[in-house]
């Protein structure tokens, strides 16, 4: 559901191009310049003034490092009234690289080899000035007006969450294209930024990422145990360019290449005309023999160690804010959705839609069947208040919860600590309720009807206790999936209050 567009000086005509997790990017006119630019919003807020110096400061980095033809511009940056974060950038017509995992749209070798020399040079020029980007994958590339590919979202930091110590978050992460050593909490480097360019090649020649599944989005759990695959070598692939792509893939970042090697060696590939003349159209090879070994820092994972264990584990990769991967921390992506997830950026118009919600009597995911919603009891801590909130299985706390350590990469459903609402939190349930089945990922969770009802503004008004006042907008609403390592079958909507507390709100239950 896409929101009122922004009202930023200059800009007009505005039309949405693509919304997804917590930012919006629209299409609108520079006046001045009579030009169409994208304009990326993000729906978090900046609300402490630390937050908002290192936003313009970052975005300043962007802006000085869009000079260079494989990044791609940015024009401008702010700060809307309601402490919302915008970034004006370049309008790239050919929309994401996404596009190109798709079967029917796979390029050439020597074509996804032309734009890592690009992009590989565009990091070496923004290593070489300390800037490093942190989130490099095929949906942060976009193809401009004259075929070119750049780097979008480049050097940005992410949007704390509220009550954290700016210091204390990581920046932007998506598993997929992570190297190992970032997902198990290590500061990114400019070897990790090499890991990332080298997944997003192997990406476009293969359609998914190294190690990564081609079906469902895959569990927190399943993440780590992808780490100790061997990264399989792709038939048809010319041998130094594949040779060059595990070694930029290595688990050890020492043995990598520095992006300027990295750009070097690609440009020196002599792929030859038979070996490339086909793109590559699946993916049946086995494992690279030779190819990098991934080593363990620290314990195994097993199917017995608890999901407490793991996000302790997690806790520094902890992505912060909303706990929904930002996908970047912001530039000039005018597609950085995932494929079939978002419009394709395209400058043409595009009508802004309106949505009426409804009741909802069963929920269902992509590519399923209905299921009929049965009614259940409320569990202990909860009372039923499906008519005062107008759909079924809908409930009001009677106890306090509260929670902290919301974490959450790409598209894996959330997972949080529950803690004594007694202690230093961030987050505190206002309802609950439940949904035929388990989402697939989080994308699919928040977009359940029945989530957007049940997880809004006006439950929490409705809960809110007399002369407590509207809900504030630097309050952020936040849906939680059912949490399996507690006994009921309920998703949460959490409430943060923009700062950490140590004390409860109590809650009523409407009549």
């Amino acid at each position: 559901m896409i929101s009122a567009p922004p009202e930023i000086t200059g800009l007009a005509e505005w039309r949405p191009l693509a919304t997804g997790g917590f930012s919006t990017v629209w299409q609108a006119r520079q006046e001045t310049l009579n030009r169409w630019v994208a304009v990326k919003v993000d729906d978090r807020k900046l609300t402490s003034e630390s937050e908002r110096r290192r936003f313009l400061r970052e975005a300043g980095a962007a802006g000085r490092m869009s000079g260079h033809p494989g990044i791609v511009t940015v024009h401008d940056a702010g700060i809307l009234p309601d402490n919302r974060p915008y970034l004006v950038m370049e309008l790239c017509p050919g929309g994401s690289l996404s596009k190109w995992l798709k079967p029917e749209e796979r390029k050439t070798q020597d074509r996804v080899r032309e734009v890592g020399v690009r992009i590989a040079d565009a990091l070496a020029a923004a290593h070489a000035r300390g800037v490093l980007h942190r989130d490099v994958k095929p949906a942060n590339i976009l193809i401009d007006t004259y075929n070119n590919p750049g780097l979008a979202d480049f050097g940005l930091a992410i949007i704390p969450e509220p009550g954290s110590e700016l210091s204390e978050t990581l920046e932007a992460l998506t598993p997929a294209y992570a190297s190992r050593e970032v997902i198990y909490g290590e500061a990114p480097t400019e070897a990790s930024d090499v890991y990332s360019l080298a997944a997003t090649l192997y990406a476009l020649l293969a359609g998914r990422a190294p190690r990564w599944p081609e079906e469902q989005a895959p569990s927190l759990l399943e993440v780590i145990e992808f780490l100790d695959k061997p990264i399989e070598r792709l038939p048809g692939i010319h041998r130094e360019f594949m040779d060059l792509l595990l070694r930029a893939l290595s688990d050890e970042p020492a043995l990598r290449p520095t992006a300027a090697e990295f750009h070097d060696e690609l440009a020196a590939l002599d792929l030859p005309g038979a070996a490339h003349s086909k793109p590559l159209k699946g993916m049946n090879g086995v494992a690279a023999a030779g190819s990098p070994r991934l080593r363990r820092d620290g314990p195994a994972v097993s199917d017995e160690e608890s999901v407490q264990s793991l996000r302790r584990r997690l806790a520094p990769a902890a992505i912060a804010a909303a706990a929904v991967v930002i996908l970047a921390a912001f530039a000039a992506a005018v597609l950085n959705l995932q494929p079939d997830r978002g419009a394709e950026a395209q400058p043409a118009p595009i009508s802004t839609p309106t949505a009426t919600v409804t009741t909802p009597t069963a929920t269902s995911t992509p590519g399923s069947t209905p299921t009929q919603l049965s009614t259940v009891a409320a569990p202990e801590g909860f009372a039923d208040c499906s008519s005062a909130f107008g759909q079924r299985n809908s409930f009001c706390v009677t106890e306090h919860e509260c929670w902290n350590n919301l974490v959450s990469m790409e598209d894996v459903t959330s997972i949080a600590d529950l803690v004594d609402c007694d202690e230093s939190h961030v987050y505190q349930t206002f309802a609950a309720g439940q949904l035929p089945a388990q989402p697939v990922g989080q994308s699919d969770f928040e977009a359940s009807r029945q989530v957007q009802r049940l997880c809004s503004e006006e439950t929490l008004e409705a809960v809110l206790p007399a002369g407590a006042g509207p809900v504030r907008k630097d309050w952020q609403i936040i849906p939680l999936p059912q949490q399996t390592h507690l006994e009921d079958s309920l998703f949460r909507c959490l409430v943060s209050f923009a700062e950490e507390r140590t004390y409860p709100v109590e809650f009523k239950v409407p009549e």
